[in-house]
């Protein structure tokens, strides 16, 4: 069966941080114009070309394919498999229906945050299959059962919701968490378009690529879908099969790669078992992770920075306790100054995710935390405003309270995507405009300084972290100084 693997190309955003697996999170000039390669799709499309499908993958977001020059590249799909998310699902399912009417009888399958949480709303924007949760074996099944012919048995797919002729939704069980992620092959890179070059500010060699080597996340976090879509109990492929894949990608011409692992680092020997191999085969690469500040120390990082780790990105949220208490974090702040300070001192860069408009945040509370920013000198910093996502506690108590958010793709669309807030007067106390201020001043407040950027201009080693300081820093200087939100 030919099937379309597609990253659409949203009108309003040049850039759009779609990999992970709960679709879109974030775009625009606030995060220094940064694009990834979407791992998640290609992971789905190199597992159904495994299974002998005739596989077309597109990506239209990188390449800026208008939707014409779409459907002649995917002409005679049987089906079209997108990821989409609250943030992007109005616009999503607009964009599959026009590839519908462009090419009719073919069906469309959507997974992520949207379909997972918000079955029946997905369904009700014209998709034909929602696959909730983990997509990679329900896809799987799904396109044998379409590929066989077998519409009922497709409809029983579990992971799946879909309507029935007569227009009854059909929801089925969920399908078991991953437990063997050895069996989830690497990604087919030779999928990626030719000539298209991935750009993130802080990446330091290309090309790169992005990939997870785990699921699931320890933390319970009340704001991030993560641990309800994952689950909290995490699963990790071993430490060979990371290496091994390593190797593959380092054949493949691949220089840098990017762990999106929710906690990389929540497996210490696994950490130490990568590395060790990392340098047994003379591995020489640069990589970047994620991890919390409670699952790292100065061992850790001495065996990781030799292993080629450059940078390691943190979740820091927030500069007061009561807040980081309040959102269920799991995290103290002198945990987060240790942290931080021992990468400094190692010579590891840091990113640190900082928000506002937390529940229990005040003025003062937002005060601290771009003063721990200031503080703990990350290499570089993001701040946005926190926003209800469909599937957290955090969303359930708002639509309580408020049922006007809906299904909440209004309140998370793209365009004010944490750089507005409409509901968090719900739970803190500080108002939407003057949370909106709140991004801009803390983004000149920090990158502005001229201490960081002499710092920063002395970090530079190559033409690649030149290029990553002008492009990123031009990006993030025009949102910082720009009326406009984006």
């Amino acid at each position: 069966m030919k099937i379309a693997i597609i990253e659409p190309c949203l009108e309003n955003k040049k850039n759009v941080i779609r990999d992970v697996i709960y679709g879109c999170w974030c775009g625009g000039k606030r995060i220094g114009g940064a694009t990834v390669p979407p791992f998640e799709l290609l992971t789905v499309a190199t597992i159904l070309q495994t299974e002998g499908h005739d596989v077309v993958f597109v990506d239209a977001q990188a390449e800026q394919l208008e939707v014409e020059q779409v459907v002649r590249r995917i002409k005679g799909a049987q089906l079209a498999v997108m990821s989409t998310s609250v943030m992007t699902a109005n616009s999503d399912t607009a964009y599959l229906r026009r590839l519908k009417d462009a090419i009719p009888g073919m069906l469309t399958a959507v997974y992520g945050s949207h379909p997972t949480f918000q079955p029946e709303a997905t369904l009700e924007k014209g998709v034909d299959f929602a696959v909730q949760r983990e997509p990679e074996w329900v896809v799987r099944d799904l396109a044998a059962a379409l590929s066989a012919g077998d519409m009922e048995k497709a409809r029983s797919t579990p992971g799946t919701c879909s309507k029935a002729p007569d227009g009854e939704v059909i929801k089925n069980h969920r399908y078991p968490y991953i437990e063997d992620l050895d069996l989830i092959p690497p990604i087919n890179v030779d999928f990626l378009p030719p000539g298209i070059v991935y750009f993130n500010p802080i990446v330091r060699n290309l090309p790169y690529i992005t990939v997870s080597s785990s699921h699931g996340c320890p933390a319970k976090c009340n704001y991030c879908t993560a641990p309800f879509f994952h689950g909290t109990r995490t699963r990790f492929q071993s430490a060979k099969k990371v290496v091994d894949d390593i190797g593959y990608y380092l054949s493949k011409g691949i220089r840098e790669i990017y762990f999106r692992d929710e906690t990389f680092t929540a497996d210490r020997q696994r950490v130490f078992d990568i590395c060790a191999g990392i340098i047994e085969r003379g591995y020489k690469f640069t990589w970047i992770c994620n991890s919390r500040v409670d699952t790292i120390d100065r061992e850790m990082l001495e065996v990781m920075k030799p292993a080629g780790c450059h940078l390691i990105k943190f979740g820091a949220e927030s500069g007061n306790q009561e807040v980081l208490d309040s959102i269920k974090k799991g995290i103290t702040l002198e945990q987060t100054r240790q942290a931080f300070k021992d990468c400094n001192e190692i010579g590891v860069a840091t990113h640190a995710h900082f928000m506002v408009g937390m529940p229990g945040d005040t003025h003062e509370t937002m005060q601290d935390t771009i003063n721990l920013a200031l503080e703990v000198e990350p290499t570089t910093a993001t701040f946005g405003i926190c926003t209800p996502y469909p599937g957290t506690p955090l969303f359930r108590d708002v639509q309580r309270k408020d049922p006007a958010i809906g299904d909440g793709a209004d309140n998370a669309a793209m365009e004010r995507l944490h750089v507005e807030g409409a509901f968090n007067h719900h739970y803190c106390s500080v108002q939407s405009d003057e949370l909106k201020k709140a991004v801009k001043e803390f983004y000149r407040r920090f990158y502005l300084r001229p201490s960081y950027m002499a710092r920063m201009t002395g970090r530079i080693r190559n033409g690649n972290m030149l290029r990553n300081l002008v492009i990123g820093g031009l990006n993030v200087f025009s949102f910082a100084t720009s009326q406009k939100q984006t």
